[in-house]
């Protein structure tokens, strides 16, 4: 069969390209071997107090070694939340606000993935050693002899 010199030269362009394709999908598939993943991980901390589900005011969330050695001191933003790039590795997180106990957890941060952690804050009890604190009352009255009365007017209401 004889074929037309356009038709030739279309099908050499058409091949051309189909090469140049596949090796530019194998070169990319490639890159990933010479250049390896980044070595670093990230770590997202959310700060809440357990009783209002809300950030406590004046908390930080500190990011220490297996050793205890202080890597870094976070500020958590206004809905509690702290960002922080890491080393691929274990570390410990120590959350503090003031009136509240401190909480520690462990987190394995790996390469390339967010290590996210929930930190629930719980209010300190009163010292039972300080003295007691006084409380005032509005009126003066006790709030036993408020309710009785109040519960009085109630019944007298009713016409009982």
């Amino acid at each position: 069969m004889v074929v037309g010199k356009g038709f030739a030269s279309l099908q050499s362009v058409v091949s051309l390209l189909a090469g140049l394709a596949s090796l530019s999908g194998a070169l990319y598939s490639g890159m990933e071997y010479v250049k390896p993943a980044p070595r670093t991980g990230e770590i997202l901390v959310a700060v809440r107090s357990a009783k209002a589900d809300k950030p406590p005011a004046g908390a930080t969330v500190e990011i220490l070694t297996p050793t205890d050695t202080l890597i870094a001191t976070l500020k958590p933003g206004d809905d509690g939340h702290a960002r922080q790039v890491l080393d691929e590795g274990a570390y410990h997180l120590r959350a503090t606000a003031p009136l509240f106990e401190a909480q520690m957890r462990d987190v394995q941060v790996r390469r390339g993935a967010t290590a996210e952690v929930g930190i629930q804050l719980v209010q300190k009890d009163p010292d039972p050693d300080s003295a007691p604190t006084k409380v005032t009352r509005r009126s003066g009255v006790r709030p036993l002899s408020r309710a009785l009365g109040g519960a009085q007017r109630f019944v007298h209401r009713l016409g009982l």
